[in-house]
């Protein structure tokens, strides 16, 4: 019966705020990585490499099958170059050659010949002159025949197939019938044509199964288009040729009526030259026009451009004089500025008198280097300097009078030459009335000529190159005889099948590990919950039992659950003491007496963890109870070996040991309902080794279980009592530690209800199994309730690597059969001591 007194006990129990569990407040749980995991997809991909290995294994049998069905390909190829005009003999400035250089100088023209090795026209040439027909194509496609399916599609009688292709060369004109036209087409899958980057190369591959084939098709593929190309210039210059001799004649013609009617016209009207009429005569009529007609643009054309000559001429010098004029009347009576206009500084009368007056002031500079100003000679030459400037101004002042009759000259000049002017211009008018008719008819003439001279030399350049066999294509290399077949490759179909069974396996792996939501590594739990992971305990079911063990096994058999008794030197026992060793340095020890365990779902290994987590604190030498918190499916009992619990049948108790259950009800106390467990159970040391040497081990350790007891129907409504806190208080205050296995948080409540008693919660996840959405969903249910985890335990690792293999160690003096717990420690401590004794 629990003491309700304790109440020190129940406060020390109570949700500890020091707890020093990384914590998550309500609703702001969240991943705290994000992105892509490489360490995670390596270790997937580590575990499931075997998928990789028999995908890459089915490709490498795929390319040994395609490598076996596929035909060997042997390949011709021939070099074509492409020059940037086509080679001649002659040499011809006619615009259809130079937009024909053009052409070939640009890379449209090299596309274009690239497309025409490929048409069907060409290829069914091939075959024909190749006759490659007359076997049925046995010799082009192998052992396949296309003469019956060609032939199927020919329409009985003595006309061509309604498919026929028909080619006009400069030969006549070929129809090809419907076999030539589908080996043609055959012929052109075969054909492949590459222009050389950078150069006016064409490279020409043809594959087929026979190499001699190959290089037969390449040579006369390359062949057979420059003489088509040759062909089809023949073809057209003939045509040419024969069109323009019908235009010469009816040019010849033409230009003799134009001409015929020049010479008629002229005769009729002789004055029409006299307005330039001559300059359109040609042949015969250029003699006799330029001697009627006197100089090029006539007679009344000659004498009307002299006369506006003139005209403007006087009207420039009235202009000029007028404006000569008005200076002078602004400059009034201003020698200086008098002198300064063209027309009077010009005079003659004033030139002379200029030079007087220079000549005085010499002589007076000459004077002044003899004499003083006051000498006689030097009084004369001032006098005759006055007499010579006042003869200077006489005459500048008599120029505007001059001026003014020269312009009224000007006037009247330039009124004779407007009315001679206007006498040409009506005599002009009434010429060109009758010249319009010969210009008319003399430009006909002209342009009669032109054509008919065009039509000759166009005539003489085609007859002259019609013959000439060159063309702009040219073959520069040869096709070799290959001796190697190009496809298939088996290099390329092996690599490209392991390559492709590699990025299929890949797929494969990717794909498996992001539709696996389960955790798999301590460092995918730890980024995905935000909470360290105290142990990671390996997968177990390949331990095997101690033998020093086997007698206590056939007493209470081998479960193979407490590892850190029947197996302690394997790393599951040694993963126990990691997670002891964690929880310890959590924080104060009175803040840690009471741990809980629980999971998401449930088999996970909560009672399992528990279990071992008790034992190796009872190792540690302390006193530690076991609670069975799991009222709905309890399995301590199975555990550690205790009858089945008690069930309620027609209200009767059966017999059975009691649990917490009843301590809960108020039917039996604490220390009576816990069973403790022998120290044989949980000691690590046989007495068989104890005895034969001095060790060192924990003492006073202990371990009590208290199992679930009977069953109850409502264990929710129990645990939010107050009872259960009760328990736990008296628990603390009787044991150094508790340790409480509850059941899966997921499933029932009854774990939620524990926790305002429990100081330190640990949550277990199984690896490979648990989805996080599960663990999420858990830990966002404790943290609602304002409980905070202190971390995770990853149970059942796979230990055949990948995952968890580095996690734990097999290190030389750390592994199986190594170090203080061994089975063979006993035989190495007696070597030792015999060693000790001899030395």
């Amino acid at each position: 019966m629990v003491n309700p007194s304790l109440s020190a006990a129940t406060a020390a129990t109570a949700p500890n705020p020091g707890n020093r569990a990384l914590s998550h407040l309500p609703g702001e749980f969240t991943e705290l990585k994000s992105g892509l995991d490489f360490r995670r997809l390596w270790h997937s991909l580590v575990e499931r490499i075997w998928i990789v290995a028999l995908c890459v294994l089915a490709g490498f049998f795929l390319a040994l099958g395609y490598l076996a069905r596929t035909p060997k390909l042997y390949q011709g190829h021939t070099v074509l170059e492409v020059q940037f005009q086509e080679p001649t003999l002659v040499t011809t400035e006619d615009s259809a050659a130079r937009m024909r250089s053009t052409f070939l100088a640009s890379q449209e023209a090299l596309r274009t010949i690239e497309q025409n090795l490929t048409n069907q026209t060409l290829l069914a040439r091939v075959i024909r002159s190749e006759g490659l027909a007359e076997d049925d194509g046995r010799a082009l496609l192998g052992n396949q025949n296309i003469a019956s399916r060609s032939k199927s599609n020919a329409t009985p009688g003595t006309g061509p197939a309604p498919g026929t292709i028909k080619t006009q060369s400069a030969v006549g004109v070929g129809t090809f019938t419907p076999l030539e036209e589908a080996l043609g087409r055959a012929l052109a899958g075969m054909v492949n044509p590459v222009i050389r980057r950078g150069t006016r190369l064409i490279d020409l591959y043809v594959t087929n199964r026979d190499p001699a084939m190959a290089q037969r098709l390449a040579e006369a593929i390359g062949r057979e288009y420059i003489r088509n190309s040759i062909e089809r210039r023949a073809s057209l210059s003939e045509e040419s040729l024969r069109y323009l001799l019908e235009e010469e004649e009816r040019l010849k013609v033409n230009l003799q009526k134009s001409e015929a009617a020049v010479a008629e016209y002229k005769a009729k009207n002789p004055d029409a030259l006299q307005l330039g009429g001559g300059t359109a005569a040609t042949g015969s009529q250029q003699g006799s026009g330029a001697g009627a007609g006197g100089p090029r643009g006539g007679l009344v054309e000659d004498k009307l451009q002299e006369l506006s000559s003139k005209l403007t001429a006087a009207k420039a010098d009235q202009l000029r004089l007028e404006g000569e004029l008005k200076q002078i009347e602004q400059a009034g009576e201003n020698i200086d500025a008098l002198l300064a206009i063209p027309s009077i500084s010009t005079a003659g009368l004033v030139m002379d008198a200029q030079r007087s007056v220079t000549h005085v002031e010499a002589s007076i500079a000459t004077l002044a280097l003899r004499y003083k100003e006051k000498h006689p000679k030097m009084m004369a030459a001032r006098a005759a300097l006055a007499e010579a400037k006042e003869k200077l101004r006489q005459a500048a002042m008599a120029q505007p009078p001059i001026l003014r009759n020269a312009i009224e000259q000007t006037k009247a000049t330039e009124a004779s030459l407007q009315g001679a002017l206007q006498d040409q211009q009506g005599v002009a008018v009434a010429l060109n009335r009758t010249a319009i008719g010969y210009q008319e008819l003399a430009r006909q003439a002209e342009t009669d000529r032109a054509l008919y001279e065009s039509v000759l030399r166009q005539i003489k350049d085609t007859s002259l190159t019609k013959d000439v066999k060159t063309n702009a294509v040219s073959v520069i290399e040869h096709s070799p005889l290959s001796h190697s077949p190009v496809s298939p490759s088996p290099t390329k179909a092996i690599v490209l099948g392991l390559l492709g069974g590699l990025a299929v396996g890949f797929v494969f792996v990717l794909g498996a590990d992001a539709l696996d939501r389960s955790i798999k590594t301590v460092d995918h739990a730890e980024g995905a919950f935000g909470l360290p992971v105290f142990a990671a305990v390996p997968e177990t079911t390949e331990e095997g039992t101690v033998p020093r063990l086997k007698r206590q096994s056939r007493a209470w058999g081998s479960s193979n659950y407490r590892v850190v008794v029947e197996t302690p030197e394997s790393p599951a026992a040694e993963a126990f003491r990691n997670l002891r060793a964690a929880l310890s340095l959590l924080g104060p020890e009175v803040e840690r007496k009471v741990s809980l365990f629980t999971s998401a779902l449930p088999n996970e290994g909560k009672s399992f963890t528990s279990a071992n987590y008790s034992l190796a604190l009872a190792q540690q030498g302390y006193r530690v109870l076991l609670i069975d918190g799991d009222l709905r499916r309890p399995n301590m009992h199975r555990i550690f070996h205790f009858p089945e619990p008690a069930r309620k049948n027609n209200s009767e108790e059966e017999d059975g040991a009691p649990g917490v259950m009843d301590c809960l009800v108020g039917e039996a106390d604490l220390s009576s309902a816990a069973r403790p467990i022998p120290a044989g159970e949980i000691d690590i040391v046989t007495g068989k080794v104890a005895g034969e040497g001095n060790f060192l081990t924990a003492t006073g350790g202990q371990l009590s279980v208290l199992a679930g007891g009977r069953r109850a129907p409502n264990p929710a409504e129990i645990l939010a009592g107050p009872f259960f806190g009760q328990l736990v208080a008296e628990a603390a205050r009787l044991f150094d530690r508790v340790v409480i296995d509850s059941a899966p948080i997921l499933a029932v409540s009854d774990t939620l209800l524990m926790m305002p008693y429990v100081q330190t919660a640990c949550i277990v996840l199984r690896a490979g199994k648990t989805p996080r959405q599960a663990v999420r969903r858990a830990i966002f249910l404790l943290t609602s309730a304002g409980i905070r985890p202190a971390g995770l335990v990853l149970n059942r690792l796979r230990r055949s690597g990948g995952a968890g293999h580095y996690y734990y160690y097999a290190s030389h003096g750390y592994g199986a059969d190594e170090g203080s717990y061994s089975r063979g420690y006993g035989y190495r401590s007696r070597s030792c001591h015999k060693d000790n004794g001899a030395s």
